[in-house]
């Protein structure tokens, strides 16, 4: 029975009992494997992690040494194989393709060549596949023409496509018995993939430049977009070799500093989030400051209130006692013989 693992991709399942087996509810108690620890942070991971990142987690707060570090990475390859993470690419591992991938490498992809031959050949095709890389030489008889196409359908990094030019090498040297000297490369192409997106109305878009590079964007598969970009201008293998090595590492920094500039963008829109709440917090604790200090000057208003109120009392009682004390005295004067009312 197969099934399936979080990127999609389809495992057997003697890999779906072992990923089910790493999920503890807490990958650092004691009693679990390192693998499983291991499987734990990447799978915790919004983004592709690297085996040094890996072993710093890990280890945390201790820092790991070169052995752990090699330990990781192979944990991490046998992970890999067993089908519980995926590898977007060369050297970093993840649980599933997400937004949260940084920085997509560009890869080679449909490199076409020929060579021209001073002699009769057998027409004939050699074909030969490894790990999803086509090489394909193709023998004319009629132009006395060696051709070539190499191509991947996830792409190649420059040092596959070049062990894969070798490979043709070997192929057409095997077949011919000598060298080949005036190999000219004529397309090839550059590609990368961005998961997780969709082109919305459209399937294609596709436009050309003053120097004949065709740029292609399209919907490779339902959430995978692919752009392309294919050169047709022929070349030799030298200036290929250094056409590559300047175009993927000029167009991987300037892919990878717009990236930077997109999530330096989300970051400052977060601090400008954050910075217009605290300022409404510090503006509501200004208010409820103010209120309360408003509140006490009423009552220490109050209070002198309280306090003259006290004293107009106070007087008002005395004038009182005292008033009833001089009409206790005039009734006693009444009394007596004598006494005199004056009018």
């Amino acid at each position: 029975m197969a099934g399936s693992d979080q990127s999609g991709n389809k495992v057997c399942s003697s890999c779906s009992s072992s990923l089910n087996s790493y999920k503890p509810s807490n990958s650092k108690r004691s009693g679990y494997s390192v693998e499983a620890r291991v499987y734990h942070i990447i799978d915790a991971s919004e983004i592709e992690l690297r085996p040094i990142e890996i072993a710093k987690k890990l280890y945390a707060p201790h820092k790991p040494t070169s052995g752990q570090c090699s330990t990781i990475r192979v944990i991490c390859l046998r992970l890999l194989q067993r089908g519980l993470i995926v590898q977007p690419y060369a050297g970093a591992y993840c649980n599933k393709i997400t937004y949260g991938v940084r920085f997509v490498p560009l890869m080679l992809h449909n490199v076409r060549l020929h060579s021209n031959l001073c002699m009769e050949v057998k027409s004939d095709v050699i074909v030969e596949v490894v790990g999803g890389v086509s090489v394909r030489a193709i023998f004319g008889s009629e132009r006395k023409k060696v051709s070539g196409v190499i191509s991947c359908d996830a792409g190649m990094s420059r040092d596959a496509c070049l062990f894969a030019i070798n490979r043709w090498f070997e192929l057409v040297e095997g077949k011919l018995g000598f060298c080949i000297n005036d190999l000219v490369i004529t397309t090839w192409e550059l590609n990368k993939d961005h998961a997780g997106i969709r082109i919305d109305g459209i399937q294609c878009v596709t436009k050309r430049d003053l120097y004949g590079m065709i740029e292609r964007t399209y919907q490779k598969e339902i959430d995978l977009v692919r752009k392309e970009w294919k050169v047709s201008t022929p070349m030799s293998l030298n200036k290929f070799e250094e056409a590559v090595a300047k175009g993927l590492s000029g167009m991987e920094k300037a892919q990878d500093i717009r990236d930077l500039r997109v999530e330096v963008r989300g970051v400052w829109e977060a601090l400008k989030f954050n910075n217009s709440r605290m300022l409404e917090l510090g503006r509501f604790v200004e208010a409820v400051s103010k209120s309360q200090l408003s509140m006490v000057e009423r009552i220490v208003t109050l209070e002198k209130g309280l306090i003259v109120l006290s004293n107009s009392v106070g007087k008002l009682v005395e004038v009182i006692v005292g008033n009833q004390s001089d009409k206790s005295s005039v009734s006693r004067h009444d009394d007596t013989e004598g006494f005199e009312y004056v009018r």
